[in-house]
């Protein structure tokens, strides 16, 4: 789980400063959470790209 550190913090991890953004188990995040020393970090959906094959145009395709 991404996470977010609130405080300066240091452990299996390594040290992390606040603001750091890092990756953990969801047990370790929970733990963390529950401290108030880290924040989760929202999973972002990316926008989905159209599929779309280009079409040749009329030209193209008669050479």
């Amino acid at each position: 789980m991404k996470v977010r550190a609130l405080a300066s913090i240091s452990g299996p991890m390594g040290r992390k400063v606040a603001g750091d953004e890092f990756v953990v188990s969801a047990v370790d995040a929970q733990s963390l959470i529950d401290r108030k020393l880290v924040e989760p970090v929202p999973v972002e959906v990316a926008p989905a790209t159209p599929t779309e094959k280009p079409t040749k145009s009329k030209a193209a395709a008669e050479e």
